[in-house]
C-alpha cells in the first residue's frame, strides 16, 4: 500500500510549461461523460420544476456540478498522471458523482445529505491526489498543500452544515465554494500558479470537449422525447427552426472562439474565461429542455401561444448563452485575436440583453414563431462575426495550438 504515495510509475510528467501541447486521456473522456450524465438529471429536474424557484435550484445545482467538475479538470491539467492508484482514484470520484446524480431529483429536499456526501467524496479523492502530488513532486509542494487546505476547509463546511435542515442546504453549498474561490483566489496561490504554468493546449481541449458534449445530449434529450413523433408540416417547420438556432450555438463558440487561447498575463481574464464555461454549460443543459418542452408544445398545441415560462426559458437559455460569450471572449488574449474583444463582448451583451426582451415583450406567438425569431437574431450574430473574420486582419501570432 506505500506505493499509494512512493510509486516511481505515478508522475510520467509536470506541466510547468505552457505551450507543451498534450491530448485528452481516455479516462478524461470517461469522467466528463459522467458528468454530463448528472447535468441531463439536473436538466430533467428544470422540466419538471419549471418556476422561479425551480430554475434558481437549477443554477445551484449545475454551479455545484460544474465546480466538481473543474477541480479535477485543472488537477488533471497540471499534472500528467496515469497509474494503477490514480486510475482507482478516479473511479471512486466517479462513484461520487453518480451520487450526486441520483440524488439531483431530491438535492433540495430528502436527497440533500446524499448529495452533499456524493460531493464530499469527490472532493476527499481530488485531495489525495494533490497529496501524492505533494510527495511525488517537491517543487510543487507548496502549491499542493494550498489546494489540499482550500479543499479540506470546503469539505469542512459541507461537512458541518448537513445537522441543518434540508431546506437550507444549498446555501451552506454556496458558502462552501465561495470560500474556496476566495481561497484560492489569494495572490499567492495564483502566483504559484503562474509560476507552474499551465498546459495550455489541454485547457482548451478539455473545456471544449466538455462543451461539445453537453451540447450534443441537449439534441439527443429533444430527440429522446420526440421518438415515434409523426412530423407534420408545422413539426418541421419548428424542426428546421430549432436546428437553425442549436447551429449558430456551435458557430459561435466552436468556430471562432474555443480554440483561442486566454490572457494568461492578467488574473481578471482567465476567470472570467473559466466561469464564462459555467455559464455556457448552463445555457446548454437549458436549451435542450426548452426545445424539447416547445416541440412537444407544437405537437399538441400547433396553432396555441406559447405558454410563459417556455418563452421565457429559451430567451433566458440563449441569453445566458450570450452572457458566457461574452465573459469567454472577454478573457481571450488580445494579442491572438484579429478583432476586436470589446467590441464583440458589448455585442454579446447587447443581444443578450435583446433576446431577454424579446423573451419578455413577444407574448402573442407560437412555439414556430417564437423559436424563428430566436433564430434570425442568432444567425444574425453568426453573420457579424463571419464579417468580422474576413474583414480583420489576422494575428501576428498562432491561437494556442
Amino acid at each position: 500500500m506505500s506505493d499509494l504515495f512512493t510509486s516511481p510509475r505515478y508522475f510520467k510528467e509536470v506541466k510547468f510549461h505552457k505551450h507543451t501541447e498534450r491530448t485528452i486521456g481516455w479516462l478524461e473522456l470517461f469522467y466528463d461523460l459522467v458528468y454530463v450524465a448528472t447535468l441531463i438529471q439536473i436538466g430533467n429536474f428544470l422540466s419538471d420544476n419549471l418556476t422561479v424557484e425551480g430554475f434558481g435550484q437549477f443554477l445551484v445545482m449545475m454551479f455545484v456540478v460544474w465546480w466538481s467538475w473543474s477541480g479535477e479538470t485543472l488537477y488533471q491539467n497540471r499534472y500528467v498522471v496515469d497509474d494503477f492508484w490514480h486510475r482507482l482514484l478516479v473511479f471512486i470520484q466517479i462513484a461520487g458523482v453518480a451520487a450526486m446524480g441520483l440524488s439531483v431529483s431530491g438535492a433540495f429536499g430528502n436527497l440533500s445529505v446524499q448529495f452533499a456526501l456524493g460531493y464530499v467524496l469527490v472532493r476527499s479523492m481530488l485531495i489525495l491526489m494533490y497529496v501524492r502530488a505533494y510527495m511525488a513532486h517537491p517543487d510543487s509542494q507548496a502549491f499542493a498543500i494550498r489546494y489540499m487546505a482550500g479543499f479540506g476547509g470546503g469539505i469542512i463546511i459541507w461537512l458541518a452544515v448537513l445537522v441543518l435542515p434540508a431546506e437550507v442546504h444549498w446555501i451552506a453549498w454556496l458558502v462552501a465554494i465561495a470560500f474556496e474561490i476566495i481561497f484560492f483566489g489569494r495572490p499567492e496561490v495564483i502566483q504559484e500558479l503562474a509560476r507552474l504554468g499551465a498546459d495550455n493546449h489541454h485547457m482548451l481541449e478539455r473545456f471544449g470537449i466538455f462543451t461539445i458534449i453537453v451540447l450534443g445530449e441537449a439534441f439527443v434529450k429533444v430527440l429522446d422525447d420526440a421518438q415515434g413523433t409523426t412530423l407534420g408540416a408545422e413539426e418541421i417547420v419548428f424542426g428546421v427552426t430549432a436546428l437553425v438556432a442549436l447551429y449558430t450555438l456551435w458557430w459561435l463558440y466552436f468556430s471562432d472562439t474555443a480554440d483561442r487561447l486566454y490572457d494568461l498575463t492578467s488574473t481578471l481574464k482567465p476567470l472570467a474565461w473559466s466561469y464564462g464555461h459555467l455559464l455556457l454549460a448552463t445555457s446548454l443543459v437549458a436549451f435542450g429542455v426548452a426545445v424539447k418542452k416547445l416541440f412537444a408544445e407544437t405537437i399538441k398545441y400547433p396553432e396555441a401561444v406559447l405558454t410563459e415560462e417556455y418563452r421565457l426559458l429559451l430567451a433566458a437559455a440563449i441569453g445566458i448563452f450570450l452572457l458566457a460569450l461574452a465573459l469567454i471572449n472577454y478573457g481571450l488574449d488580445d494579442n491572438l485575436t484579429p478583432h476586436s474583444q470589446i467590441k464583440r463582448v458589448m455585442i454579446y451583451l447587447g443581444s443578450a440583453v435583446g433576446i431577454i426582451g424579446v423573451g419578455l415583450l413577444v407574448t402573442g406567438a407560437t412555439a414556430t414563431v417564437f423559436t424563428a425569431i430566436i433564430a434570425v437574431i442568432m444567425v444574425a450574430l453568426v453573420a457579424f462575426n463571419i464579417y468580422q473574420a474576413v474583414s480583420a486582419p489576422q494575428p501576428g501570432h498562432d491561437t494556442g495550438h
